[in-house]
């Protein structure tokens, strides 16, 4: 019989290593102006924009190459691998001097980081795939979702209560390296999933991907709208840059007050992916193959209205009430709708691929969100550098109203593509289970 503390104890320390390393791009926003100062460009955000975006980039170079590897070889090994990789590099940073040349030692040192990342996130999600039940997907993929947002409360709180910026990277990466260690003597699953290998942990799942695969995957229309919809990840890309500056430029709302409120708008989100994650499954398990795509479109289209007003909802102090109470309010509504996506999107992408497909999908999906995320941050700050923090935050909304149209794509197309992976998928188990 399997053990069945495995996977719960490689699901713990999955996400913790991935709320990790998402914390990594989240220490700069809440000292963007110490930062440029630091490096002598005299506040400009500009330069610090370009350094994020180029983490992302890498990073997203990084998950094409270790998500196909993750398809082919043993995926522990390149979690352990990427684990120190962005964990060293992390710790280094306190070694990092002011001027110009220390702007250039940060920026190799956030192009290794970013490729560390790149190896995790992958290989994170196929072992998560393996070792939650698809009726349970949307469920234990909320907490993949919910690691990317503890490392958002994460990197911000570190970054806007250490005294020195560098320090709150040498935390992370200390901590990183810690837990590398503890990753070693994890025991990879069988790729055929939890379903199958609950009667027999030892099956042996043969597959592997091959080059001539991709036509397969990227013949599945549901899969290319998957991948191709970058322009979800711009908004929030734009967001999250700006947003300590254009608190305290528009609202004169300090950082440690913004990292606050925050919290509550994170703890929405982190509610809204339970929620409809749980939602996603009950419906997926009454026979609605098609819960989890309406889940994830209802949750781009409607936080809209919401994210429009509380932009622009003037407050300062010391008149600060009611506006701030609204902003929040209307931040948490909106931010916990948009939950409805986290959870769903990833079982989607397990539904409609093969096992040995998944990480390429996954590393080939996030490449493009990579690329949104790596806009965002120029756009924003070209817009705030131009015409001010609030044209900066507002520009997101325009992106926001694209996101839904690709999700339409996505839901005519999920029930046939699921179908036909599930039939290959059973037919393999039949004919391994004859050999």
């Amino acid at each position: 019989m399997a053990n069945k503390t495995l996977p719960k104890r490689s699901l713990i320390l999955f996400i913790a290593i991935v709320a990790l390393s998402s914390s990594i791009s989240n220490l700069i926003p809440p000292n963007l102006s110490t930062i440029s100062m630091y490096f002598g460009f005299g506040g400009d955000t500009f330069p610090l924009g370009v350094l994020t975006s180029i983490f992302t980039i890498i990073s997203g170079f990084a998950m094409l190459i270790f998500g196909y590897l993750a398809d082919k070889v043993v995926r522990k090994w390149i979690i352990v691998v990427g684990a120190f990789l962005f964990a060293t590099f992390s710790t280094l940073t306190i070694i990092i001097m002011s001027g110009l040349g220390g702007y250039f030692t940060f920026f190799i040192f956030t192009v290794l980081m970013g490729v560390g990342y790149g190896a995790l996130i992958p290989s994170s999600f196929s072992l998560i795939g393996d070792i939650v039940s698809e009726n349970d997907r949307s469920k234990g993929f909320s907490f993949f979702s919910i690691a990317s947002l503890v490392g958002i409360v994460l990197g911000n709180g570190l970054a806007a209560f250490t005294s020195d910026w560098r320090v709150s990277f040498w935390i992370i990466g200390m901590v990183g390296l810690v837990m590398s260690f503890f990753l070693i003597s994890l025991r990879e699953p069988s790729r055929v999933g939890l379903d199958h290998s609950s009667i027999n942990n030892e099956i042996i799942y043969p597959y592997r991907i091959k080059r001539s695969d991709f036509p397969i995957i990227f013949k599945k229309k549901a899969n290319v709208y998957l991948i191709i919809n970058f322009v979800d990840t711009i908004p929030t890309g734009i967001i999250i840059f700006l947003l300590y500056e254009y608190m305290l430029s528009y609202h004169g709302i300090s950082n440690d007050v913004t990292v606050f409120l925050l919290l509550f708008i994170l703890l929405a989100t982190l509610i809204g992916t339970i929620v409809f994650g749980y939602l996603g499954d009950k419906s997926f398990q009454k026979g609605n193959k098609k819960a989890r795509v309406k889940l994830a479109l209802y949750g781009n289209v409607l936080p809209i209205p919401f994210i429009f007003i509380a932009l622009i909802i003037p407050f300062q102090p010391p008149n600060l009430f009611p506006g701030i109470i609204i902003w929040v309010i209307l931040m948490m509504v909106g931010i916990f709708l948009n939950g409805a996506v986290n959870g769903n999107w990833y079982a989607t992408v397990v539904d409609l691929n093969l096992p040995e497909h998944r990480g390429t999908v996954l590393a080939t999906s996030n490449f493009f969100d990579i690329i949104g995320r790596s806009i965002g941050p120029v756009i924003g700050a070209i817009i705030a550098d131009t015409l001010g923090f609030v044209y900066g935050m507002m520009i997101s909304i325009f992106f926001w109203v694209l996101i839904p149209f690709f999700w339409i794509g996505v839901l005519k197309n999920i029930i046939p593509e699921m179908e036909q992976t599930a039939e290959i998928f059973n037919q393999r188990l039949q004919k391994i289970s004859e050999t």
